[in-house]
């Protein structure tokens, strides 16, 4: 009988914002029966290293990841990079990236300071376990000083767009970030396309400009895309010759909707998304 495999293309460590350490998370995946897991953090590809040696150990593929923040509209998108080499121009270009995180941070904890919020940056970068510091980890802070009820709470209160602390990050271009990717020999895809807030039309002719820019392929599988969101996604795909990925966008208990192995529907993401993507190379 076919023993069928399965992946997961879209974890985070606590490099950025996971609660796992590297060797941790790919542990976890051995655990869940992946045949190959994506370390995919934000801006960062510090996590990567740890995880390919335990990788070795556990008899399970790692995948080179990474999560890039880009501009968009007033707001972010996410752009998952995969299957690059690391070299001395990714490197600069994510090190520009890290000092825009950096300012932003500082940013923010003065507008916090300014409302007479108790919160130092020495506070945040310990609830962080040596990783990148963002607004996850001035949640965790703002709780364990009393601030915040919650995560969810201080994200409410003080931390999310509109809210009083909240500070728009400088990002890289959508066609820079796509290059950052491709000169490193990596593809890039859209991450939870949803979350940009597009009607399907509009999504659509997003693709097909961002197509000539670079894109490589689309997160058809995410813990946030029910049955229809991922058939239209897939469809989408298909259309434009796009990989079509699949990840949990696995967090830990920063985020513990999210079940490292499984997509939305409670479908788990086969090797086949993983041949698509090498097939794009």
């Amino acid at each position: 009988m076919h023993h069928e495999r399965f992946v997961d293309l879209h974890s985070h460590t606590t490099a950025s914002d996971g609660s796992l350490r590297p060797a941790e998370l790919v542990r976890k995946a051995a655990a869940e029966g992946l045949t190959a897991l994506a370390v995919t953090d934000h801006d960062t590809i510090e996590g990567l290293a740890e995880a390919r040696d335990e990788s070795r150990k556990a008899g399970i593929e790692l995948v080179n990841g990474m999560e890039l923040s880009v501009k968009w509209n007033e707001g972010t998108f996410h752009l998952l990079g995969y299957l690059f080499e690391e070299g001395p121009g990714l490197a600069e270009g994510l090190a520009k990236l890290q000092a825009l995180r950096h300012d932003r941070n500082l940013r923010m904890l003065a507008k916090m300071n300014e409302l007479g919020i108790d919160v130092s940056h020495a506070d945040i970068a310990a609830e962080s376990g040596g990783g990148q510091v963002g607004r996850p980890h001035m949640a965790k802070a703002l709780v364990r000083k009393g601030h915040a009820a919650s995560i969810h709470d201080a994200f409410e209160k003080l931390l999310r767009r509109g809210r009083p602390a909240y500070v728009i990050v400088d990002r890289l271009e959508p066609s820079d970030a796509f290059s950052l990717v491709r000169h490193a020999g990596g593809v890039p895809v859209i991450a939870h396309p949803y979350q940009l807030r597009l009607t399907e039309e509009e999504l659509d002719a997003r693709v097909a400009g961002w197509k000539k820019d670079g894109l490589g392929g689309i997160e058809v599988q995410h813990s946030s895309h029910d049955a229809a969101r991922q058939s239209f996604l897939e469809g989408l795909a298909k259309r434009h010759g796009l990989a079509a990925t699949g990840g949990s966008d696995f967090h830990g208990d920063t985020k513990p909707d999210a079940r490292l192995g499984w997509a939305g529907g409670g479908a788990r993401i086969p090797l086949s998304r993983l041949d698509d993507l090498k097939r794009r190379k």
